[in-house]
């Protein structure tokens, strides 16, 4: 017997009512059928933009990564950025962006974890940066269509602050990350994560649109607890 269920044994006792512990089954990977809100055979692409842009997103549909960079490059700058935090991401490596962005007056600065032994004060060095960064720059896991609701893991690298802070958060995605339903997205990560129970992040972040608040007289703010605005580079290159 466990301390715990001897803990609990003595409680029983000494009120001399309650019901002995089960273990409940283990729950199914999946609830039966998952209803989609996409129709078979529709352009997810085409969902998702009108999805995202209906809640307050923009999406800008580009082929080449030359394109995406410049997009980027374009809406730092009439934005007047001075601190871009970015994911250490693969896909925005692609981009070779620092240069072009840094031209334009911004200083660019990579969520890298740096070592263990500075781990530490590194977090908290990043903390800083996204505090009074103007636009924060991430990749993503996936782009669900039937919502426009981008995935985002935390992980060494992409720590989640950065499409939190800012005021200003730009994704880059390809349109081969695009998914159907939520259903999807989450087989996506179950099927990349391993084992799931010792592998899988402790934080996905949903993100739909700009922050929304309401208070209790339904009145609605943008931008007050995370992004007031959200654009999502759409790349129609493959991954690798």
């Amino acid at each position: 017997m466990s301390s715990r269920e001897a803990f609990l044994s003595r409680v029983r006792q000494a009120l001399r009512t309650g019901k002995q512990p089960h273990h409940a089954e283990a729950a199914p990977a999946e609830n039966g059928e998952v209803v989609s809100l996409v129709t078979e055979g529709e352009d997810l692409a085409a969902r998702l933009q009108r999805e995202l842009e209906g809640v307050g997103g923009s999406v800008a549909r580009v082929k080449h990564v030359a394109e995406a960079a410049q997009y980027v490059t374009r809406l730092a700058k009439e934005k007047g950025a001075k601190v871009v935090v970015r994911w250490q991401s693969d896909l925005l490596d692609t981009l070779e962006i620092d240069d072009a962005l840094q031209a334009g007056g911004a200083n660019v600065h990579t969520a890298s974890p740096g070592s263990e032994t500075e781990a530490d004060d590194r977090r908290q060095e990043m903390r800083d940066l996204l505090a009074h960064a103007d636009i924060g720059l991430s990749g993503v896991d996936a782009v669900i269509a039937e919502t426009g609701t981008l995935m985002l893991t935390a992980q060494p690298g992409q720590m989640r602050g950065v499409s939190l802070l800012p005021p200003v958060h730009v994704a880059v995605a390809r349109t081969d990350q695009i998914v159907a339903t939520f259903a999807d997205a989450l087989r996506n990560v179950r099927q990349t994560g391993g084992d799931v129970q010792q592998n899988l992040t402790s934080c996905i972040s949903f993100v739909t649109g700009p922050s929304r608040t309401g208070d209790i007289e339904l009145k609605l703010t943008v931008g007050v607890h995370g992004p007031g605005e959200l654009h999502l580079v759409l790349l129609d290159e493959p991954g690798n």
